[in-house]
């Protein structure tokens, strides 16, 4: 079943569906290998992470981090294992809602597709009611489109959320709510959550698992302090 209304397309321009799953999982990866081109991007990795935690994964610029998160939806091949990733739901930074589509048009489309009742807790926790709901995507600020794609992807419950680079360029208003929103969300649902970010305030706002990702290698690290500093030191 498709639950997305506005559906991705991969690489090769076909049409992405992404099916629902219900029953919360973890995510896990097994004898993982990402090659990109010539480049050997992440090597044998076997990592498991939890259902009902954030985790945070790091690393500087071109060690794979997106390419990572596309490979978990599909949109790269790779070799190994990843168990239980049907119905994961990637959230970056861009957007196939249409520019011209308010939240009043979003909203009647989503009725159509999902539950009324998840619509509706989506739509008070994010506090999208602050937003006109003749106001057109192309208007709002990067925060209330973060938001609405939030409402968008997260009405069908899918149960692996990644989220690439979500909050880079959020104004700290902005970054706050949607930190106060997956903290709650989180909480009352059985989701596993992977954020790929280069934003350290999303450690300091958001408790969950860390990861450091360098030399092909994905690794988990022990406390938020030291992950910070091997991302600073470019470890």
């Amino acid at each position: 079943m498709v639950f997305n209304i506005w559906q991705t397309k991969n690489n090769n321009g076909q049409q992405k569906l992404i099916k629902n799953v219900r029953k919360g999982k973890r995510m896990e990866l097994l004898n993982y290998s990402l090659r990109v081109g010539d480049k050997q991007l992440l090597h044998d990795v076997n990592i498991t992470f939890a259902k009902q935690q954030i985790h945070h994964v790091l690393g500087s610029n071109g060690v794979g981090k997106s390419c990572f998160a596309k490979s978990c939806v599909g949109l790269l091949p790779y070799d190994g294992v990843i168990q239980h990733k049907d119905g994961a739901a990637l959230i970056g930074s861009s957007s196939n809602v249409p520019n011209e589509f308010s939240i009043r048009d979003i909203l009647k489309e989503l009725h159509k597709k999902f539950e009324q009742s998840e619509i509706e807790m989506l739509y008070g926790l994010l506090k999208i009611d602050n937003i006109s709901d003749k106001l057109p995507l192309a208007k709002m600020s990067d925060g209330q489109k973060q938001k609405v794609k939030l409402l968008c992807f997260l009405a069908s419950k899918p149960k692996i959320i990644i989220l690439d680079e979500f909050t880079t360029a959020l104004d700290k208003s902005s970054s706050l709510d949607l930190y106060a929103f997956l903290n709650e969300y989180i909480k009352k649902n059985e989701v596993t959550i992977l954020n790929i970010t280069h934003n350290l305030s999303d450690l300091e706002h958001m408790p969950g698992k860390y990861y450091f990702i360098s030399d092909c290698e994905m690794k988990e690290v022990n406390s938020k302090e030291k992950v910070i500093e091997k991302y600073i030191k470019g470890e």
